[in-house]
């Protein structure tokens, strides 16, 4: 059975490879938050997740890098300047309830929670995201990163929730730029990509 497939165009490859980025990113610094506070975590946990995390940076970099030898696209100008508003909205309104989150668990000496908000916020965060850039890949991690610190909320005692939160955190955000980087692993030998 033959796959369909589709020209992947510069915009759409760089705007993968910049979720990769991010989520590599921030999943690297989750995850070695994590290892470094959950009791009995080897060094060789670590190495681990940093070659992984290195190895990541490196594909998202060359799936950036790719996309300047893609086809531009037709520019859809009205679609892109949506796109691009409703990033920014989004993001502003993730760090605002960020720093508000941190503030207020902070004022009510909470601060063990603190990983837990952040984690749900960026969690609710992907989800106007998905439909913004027609990434079904985002309800899933945003709907785990919503789901995870939930549960270590409601299971673990007050003293483990930030460490296995954050780490849980970090583990959803790399496994997601991994299927990225994965799904998108066509553009360095074809110039297409499989529609899934």
């Amino acid at each position: 059975m033959s796959k369909v497939r589709s020209i992947v165009t510069a915009g759409q490859a760089r705007g993968r490879a910049m979720g990769a980025l991010f989520f590599v990113g921030f999943g690297e610094l989750w995850l070695l938050l994590g290892l470094g506070s959950v009791a009995g975590a080897h060094r060789v946990a670590q190495m681990v997740a940093v070659v992984v995390g290195v190895v990541c940076l490196v594909a998202a970099l060359g799936l950036l890098r790719r996309a300047k030898a893609l086809p531009a696209g037709v520019p859809d100008a009205v679609e892109d300047e949506r796109a691009r508003r409703m990033f920014r909205a989004v993001n502003i309104i993730q760090w605002v309830s960020v720093g508000t989150a941190v503030a207020i668990l902070s004022i009510l000496h909470l601060r063990e929670y603190v990983v837990t908000a952040i984690a749900v916020i960026v969690g609710l965060h992907l989800f106007p995201l998905a439909g913004t850039f027609r990434n079904p890949q985002h309800y899933v991690t945003g709907a785990l990163l919503v789901l995870w610190p939930l549960g270590c909320l409601a299971l673990l005692p007050r003293g483990q929730v930030s460490g296995v939160t954050a780490l849980g955190a970090g583990v959803i955000l790399m496994l997601s730029a991994i299927a990225t980087l994965a799904r998108n692993v066509g553009l360095w030998h074809e110039g297409a990509l499989a529609e899934r």
